[in-house]
């Protein structure tokens, strides 16, 4: 008799191993297998068959589901007891036994993908509407500092006219604040605001500065001037039509200040003559010229109680008496030690003198700086506001006329 041993197919045999069959009786056989358990598969049955051939013929004789069952465990050997009814197997009959499994692979993991970031664009605000009303003397601020970005920053802001009756100028078109200058018309003038965040998102906004018609102005009547009663009486005049602009700041009188404490009148013109973008840097103007003043103060105590010492001790004297009290000795100081107080009392008024001259310096340059930093911010004020005064005097023979002509 021959006994064949076959698996279902080839994953089977990652699960089915050392299958034999043995006959134990002339109706009873014992069929042995080896069950392996693979991790990613689940087992669903068993089933061993049993195959006869006689002659030419091949015919199945048995099958019966064997799933055990506990289940698989790892490196486990399962035996199965055939018997077979009379007549089943004969002498010269071929036995092919075949172990079938079933299985199920699970379902694969679905990894959920990481969520992709979405870059959210960024929030441009070019301000408020302005009103204006001719005629228009002074700049006008556009003010995108409003505008953000949620989920980063902005890295480039930029400005620029759309429309309007006449063409303006941008102080800066890449600055959250500029400022428009030029020849006003009536009408509307739009300019817009774009903004980039640091994923090169943009986002737009824009402002209308509307500029309305110049009042009409009746005819003033000019009152009748009487003639001067003496002929050398002294006539003033003075016309002057004040402009409607922000005050001066920041201009050359802050160099006093510096006179007091160098320093502070410096920051007051660090900006502009309106007093923007002012840099506290020039406070360390004011740090060093105290630390000059605190240290030359040091010097000058120290060289003095060092100079005391030395006169002290040159004038020590100690007298020897006698039993009488008459004198019969006399022994002066040290004089190496006193020349050595007088010496460390020359050497800290050199350093007195050296921190009075920094001191000075650092007023004297600082005041310079003001000064002429503030007459800059002045004259840029007056060429803002269009101003310009100039004192005049004059005389028909008769009489005499001096005043002031400030024109705009």
């Amino acid at each position: 008799m021959l006994l064949l041993l076959k698996f279902s197919n080839s994953k089977a045999q990652e699960v089915i191993n050392n299958v034999s069959l043995e006959k134990v009786s002339s109706t009873s056989y014992k069929v042995r297998y080896k069950l392996n358990k693979i991790s990613e598969y689940k087992l669903n049955g068993v089933t061993l068959k049993i195959y006869r051939r006689r002659g030419g013929d091949v015919e199945e004789v048995f099958s019966e589901a064997i799933t055990p069952s506990a289940g698989v465990q790892a490196n486990q050997t399962y035996s199965y007891n055939w018997k077979t009814a009379a007549g089943v197997v004969k002498d010269g009959d071929e036995l092919q036994a075949r172990v079938l499994v079933s299985y199920n692979k699970p379902a694969p993991v679905v990894k959920t993908p990481a969520p992709i970031k979405v870059n959210l664009p960024p929030k441009a605000n070019a301000g408020a509407d302005i009103d204006l009303q001719l005629p228009v003397r002074n700049f006008v601020t556009l003010d995108g500092m409003r505008s953000y970005d949620e989920d980063g920053r902005i890295v480039s802001v930029k400005w620029r006219q759309i429309s309007g009756p006449g063409l303006l100028s941008l102080s800066s078109q890449e600055s959250y604040k500029s400022q428009v200058a030029g020849d006003f018309f009536a009408g509307m003038y739009v300019f817009e605001l774009t903004v980039q965040d640091d994923a090169g998102a943009t986002a737009t906004d824009r402002v209308n500065i509307t500029v309305k018609a110049a009042p009409v102005v009746p005819p003033v009547t000019q009152p009748t001037v009487a003639a001067p009663k003496k002929q050398d009486s002294i006539v003033k005049r003075a016309v002057a039509s004040k402009p409607v602009m922000p005050k001066l700041k920041g201009g050359p009188n802050n160099a006093l200040l510096d006179i007091l404490l160098p320093g502070v009148g410096h920051y007051f013109v660090s900006g502009d003559h309106y007093g923007n973008d002012r840099k506290p840097t020039g406070f360390l103007i004011t740090a060093l010229y105290g630390g000059a003043i605190g240290g030359a103060v040091y010097y000058k105590l120290r060289s003095k109680s060092e100079y005391n010492k030395y006169i002290e001790l040159s004038q020590y004297r100690e007298y020897q008496r006698d039993a009488n009290g008459s004198v019969i000795g006399i022994r002066g100081a040290n004089q190496a030690q006193a020349t050595q107080y007088l010496s460390d009392s020359r050497n800290s008024q050199n350093n007195f003198l050296i921190l009075c001259g920094v001191s000075a310096g650092i007023m004297v340059a600082d005041v310079a700086y003001t000064f002429i930093k503030g007459s800059k911010n002045k004259k840029n004020w007056e060429t803002d506001a269009g101003v310009h005064i100039k004192p005049f005097i004059s005389s028909d023979g008769s009489n005499f006329v001096a005043g002031v002509s400030v024109k705009f």
